[in-house]
């Protein structure tokens, strides 16, 4: 699936380079200098006007030149880089490396008739290593000596995950299908240092950049590279380099490490201490010099017209300034950035940058341990640390996932060298995949000697790509399975049923649909302890529930409903919706581990009550059994009860399993209502798409009821069964916009804006959180302009103004915040109404009614602007109006929920020049085409598949005909080649 590093701490972004593409980029900013040699380091360049040349890295470097290989450190010249990047050829000889790649035309036609952009051979990957912000700050402002020992530790941090890479991730593919995953000689990369973002910020980054053709060690022969082996390992690499880098910069500069909590992320980041959050938050600005010149033009146009631009003058505005931009632009000088960067320091340091930069260094010598330092114990503790937090995360999981989380938890541990850093996360991956169970088949039959590695290990299996659960997880999801095949719960007699689907339900003004009242009766009517009710978006699932609602307490009375959801929010449209007592899952569990204590707690006060002579103390204690027999009561299930778990899919397994357990020893049936083609759970899930596949049978709803347009509505379910020709029903009904990420957010807010003022409601939606926060900047700044918000704001936790008319959204659960009948939740939408001077802030809920009163520490970190949202909290909503950004990293369940919230449309703005990391971009817009982006979303699943059907999938592809018949027909050219090494 496509891989998105944006957002995540990842300091090694990979992008592909197609043929001809990105070489420019890295010339142009190349210094031109006289004489400059591989030791000239950063001195020659301080007054040159750019960075310095790229040189030669990678082992594969021996295999070129007719073997006479190119030395590493040697400087790249823009011929070299052509004959890789344009050509794929021997940058020395001009000679093919490998396969000459095909001609292409500018474009094909495609299988619906449509005429596209021909797809362009992949030259190569540019893995960019980016040092954290407090490095580059403290880079920047260091004095030359310190800037360079810094730098240096940087380049052999890079070198050294290249190493690894080399060693443990980069492969090539031979025989039939790429059955066999071959060893390399080594890669062929170039190495370009960058001393700032595109934003003009100092930010250290090198592009190395791999070429896509490598030397197998079995024939020498060049063949391009195993694409999947290097995104499967790319964010271990990025955490080795973090790991490596900090254990360099320790060992030779005395620095000490801070990790620090990021927002909505369980995982620290790990930052030099003493180089403040406000010092690292002002050089991390993300206003490119064309934005600030657009800004400027767009301000000439007020003025000039009386009028703010429409979104398509902005667009033209921007395409103006990017000219001018581009006419005025000139490299500058390190030493001019550097003064720049020293000047805006000023603020936030209390001494010269140099002192500052010198005061980092501690005075108590570093320890650095070994490999040998770490006793086996620990590392076996460690490993089950590990194994824990991946799979709370992953129903299923590979070592690379292992080896990386290895790496987070290692970080806090300075080693001495990058052998020992990665020896003892490899031990403790290998030791957590000791205690995992391994879904993918072992080896089966004779494989000859040269299909085996070093290690022993198979090379028809890919390094690292063997997938693994927990024996937990496979129990649960065993567990549920059982219990969605026994028919022995509760139920409604068939007659009751029928007779509660054919009225009116309470409250409600007309009746079931044929199809929600066949669903409401089989899910009551049929004594499974689990049972489904499945639904596509719009099909009216709430509706159905409220039947389910009715139809069971004919029977078994009030209050035999219960409800649950995955989150706070979901859990109140529930209650609205059925109008049962909700509560989230989490909650619901947690008081249910409680029982035990309740019960002791009630059954102790009735013994002293028994015991005791009337009194006004009895009466006391009779008042406190009273409430403890109802704390009791009101979370211990009963026989003949029903709990409905709303947003199924987005519960996770061992929650379901918790649930499901305590029903079927209470009694009561478990009713799960959901949509498996909507949303995952950040828990290891994929158990409500386990069982709506092992039963066929289940009820279900398809007649969408949500979109005004018919077609919308077909649409919807196509987009949903993963059918890649409905992107261009969208693109035909004109409902998708494309372009640059700019004018994609431009366009979004304008669609926004437009509907807002048309009295519709409207959602803004994003699967990544920083187009959400620019999303919510620009409405907010559109609203301060039209005097609709106050301009007087508070700060919240990311630098996001927040003042009084502000639409915000709570983001942790607060029980104690009393508000109304209810309590401050996470998700919930509110209109700002006063701040105090401690930042402490009233709001009203955005649909009327109870306000709240936030504390400042709330404020600063769990709160919101609320015009934008991301595709999860999106989902279960609707509104009339929906404008959805979608990437080339947009996979099909985030695309599926995010153009199915509005009733009366949804369109679609597609970001046709998508960078994974903006900051350290090339610039050069490569534009993709929309159809295509589209098409890749709805064809490609990110939601989690269960352990159970992993297990089956791995086994079915193991003995797949085709493979057996492709590692049958290599094994024979391998026997063949080497006869004495046959088995």
């Amino acid at each position: 699936m496509p891989h998105d590093t944006r957002n995540h701490g990842v300091t090694m972004s990979i992008r592909r380079m197609t043929l001809g593409a990105g070489y420019r980029y890295l010339m142009s900013s190349v210094a031109r200098l006289d004489e400059v040699g591989p030791a000239a380091g950063l001195t020659a360049y301080y007054g040159a006007e750019g960075t310095p040349p790229g040189r030669f890295l990678g082992a594969g470097l021996a295999g070129l030149a007719k073997g006479a290989g190119i030395q590493p450190g040697t400087e790249v010249t823009e011929e070299a880089l052509w004959r890789m990047l344009g050509m794929l050829q021997d940058p020395v000889t001009g000679e093919p490396l490998g396969q000459i790649p095909h001609a292409t035309p500018a474009t094909v036609i495609d299988r619906f008739g449509r005429t596209r952009k021909a797809p362009k051979t992949v030259a190569g990957f540019d893995l960019t290593f980016s040092a954290p912000k407090s490095v580059s700050v403290a880079w920047a402002l260091a004095d030359d000596a310190t800037r360079a020992r810094i730098y240096a530790s940087h380049r052999r941090a890079l070198e050294a995950v290249i190493e690894y890479g080399e060693s443990q991730v980069f492969a090539t593919r031979l025989g039939k299908g790429g059955v066999v995953q071959e060893d390399i000689r080594g890669v062929v990369a170039t190495a370009f240092d960058h001393w700032d973002s595109r934003s003009g910020d100092p930010q250290l980054h090198t592009h190395v950049v791999v070429l896509n053709r490598v030397q197998a060690v079995s024939d020498g022969k060049w063949r391009t590279l195993d694409s999947k082996a290097l995104f499967r390992a790319a964010v271990g690499m990025s955490e080795l380099y973090n790991g490596i880098l900090a254990d360099r910069l320790t060992a030779d500069l005395g620095w000490t490490w801070t990790p620090e909590q990021r927002r909505r992320s369980a995982e620290p980041k790990w930052e030099v201490a003493g180089v403040s959050a406000e010092l690292r938050d002002h050089f991390s600005q993300r206003t490119t010099a064309i934005e600030a010149a657009k800004d400027d033009l767009v301000t000439t146009f007020t003025a000039s017209h009386g009028r703010e631009p429409t979104a398509r003058e902005v667009i033209q505005l921007r395409q103006h300034a990017t000219l001018t931009t581009r006419e005025d632009k000139h490299l500058r000088p390190l030493r001019d950035l550097i003064t720049d960067w020293r000047d805006r320091a000023e603020t936030f340091i209390d001494q010269g940058p140099e002192r500052w930069a010198a005061s980092l260094t501690r005075d108590t010598a570093p320890t650095l341990r070994s490999a040998n330092d770490i006793d086996d114990g620990i590392l076996r503790d460690a490993a089950k640390v590990v194994l824990a937090k991946v799979a709370d995360k992953r129903a299923t999981f590979t070592r690379a996932n292992l080896f990386a989380e290895a790496l987070r938890e290692l970080h806090g541990i300075r080693f001495a060298t990058p052998a020992d850093r990665t020896s003892v996360a490899g031990k403790t991956a290998t030791y957590a995949t000791e205690l995992a169970v391994q879904l993918t088949p072992p080896d089966v039959g004779r494989v000859p000697d040269g299909l085996r590695r070093t290690d022993g290990t198979t090379k028809f299996v890919a390094r690292d790509s063997e997938v693994f659960a927990t024996q937990e997880l496979l129990d649960a999801e065993a567990r549920l399975l059982d219990a969605a095949a026994a028919e022995d719960a509760p139920v409604v007699p068939a007659a009751t049923a029928f007779a509660i689907t054919e009225q009116t339900l309470p409250g409600r003004t007309h009746h079931l649909s044929a199809e929600q009242a066949a669903a409401v009766n089989a899910a009551v009517t049929s004594g499974r302890r689990v049972d489904l009710l499945v639904g596509a978006a719009g099909t009216g699932k709430s509706t159905a529930m409220a039947g389910v609602r009715a139809a069971w307490e004919a029977t078994h009375g009030p209050g035999s409903v219960v409800g649950l959801a995955p989150s706070a929010a979901a859990a109140e449209v529930l209650a609205d919706a059925v109008g049962v007592p909700t509560e989230n899952t989490a909650k619901w569990i947690s008081e249910q581990d409680r029982l035990p204590e309740h019960k002791a707690k009630a059954d102790g006060y009735a013994a002293q009550v028994a015991r005791a002579y009337p009194s006004r103390g009895t009466r006391e204690l009779e008042e406190q059994t009273v409430d403890a027999q109802a704390a009791y009561e009101r979370w211990a299930l009963r026989p003949g009860q029903l709990v409905i778990v709303d947003e199924a899919s987005m519960a996770g397994t061992f929650d379901l399993d918790r649930i499901a357990t305590a029903a079927t020893e209470a009694g009561a049936k478990v009713l799960l209502v959901g949509d498996w083609a909507q949303l995952s759970p950040v828990q290891a899930g994929g158990a409500f798409k386990l069982l709506t596949h092992a039963r066929p049978d289940a009820p279900a709803l398809h007649d969408v009821r949500r979109f005004r347009h018919e077609w919308e509505r077909d649409a919807s379910l196509d987009l949903r069964a993963g059918q890649a020709s409905v992107a261009a029903t969208y693109a035909a009904q004109g409902r998708v916009e494309s372009g640059t990420r700019e004018d994609m957010v431009d366009l979004i807010f304008d669609g926004w804006k437009q509907d807002v003022k048309a009295g519709q409601t409207s959602l803004m939606v994003a699967a990544d959180a920083e187009t959400v926060r620019d999303l919510n900047a620009r409405a907010r700044a559109h609203r301060l302009a039209a005097g609709e918000v106050s301009d007087t704001c508070t700060r919240l936790g990311d630098g996001t103004a927040v003042g009084v008319g502000d639409v915000v959204v709570t983001r942790l659960n607060r029980r104690a915040l009393v508000t109304g009948n209810g309590w401050v939740k996470n998700g919930d939408d509110w209109i700002v109404q006063s701040i105090d001077e401690r930042s402490a802030m009233r709001v009203r809920r955005a649909n009327g009614g109870a306000v709240a009163v936030l504390p400042p520490d709330y404020v600063a970190v769990n709160l919101e602007l609320g015009y934008a949202t991301t595709a999860h909290r999106a989902q279960g909503r609707t509104v009339d109006t929906a404008h959805a950004y979608i990437t080339a990293t947009t996979v099909r369940e985030p695309l599926y929920v995010m153009v199915t919230r509005g009733r009366e449309s949804n369109r679609l703005y597609v970001d046709t020049t998508f960078d994974p990391d903006a900051a350290t971009g090339h610039g050069e817009h490569a534009q993709s085409d929309p159809i295509d982006i589209l098409q890749a979303a709805i064809t490609t699943s990110g939601a989690d598949l269960s352990a159970t059907e992993t297990r089956r999938l791995e086994e079915a592809a193991a003995t797949a005909r085709w493979r057996l018949e492709s590692q049958g027909a290599a094994a024979i050219t391998a026997a063949r080649s080497h006869p004495d090494r046959w088995l």
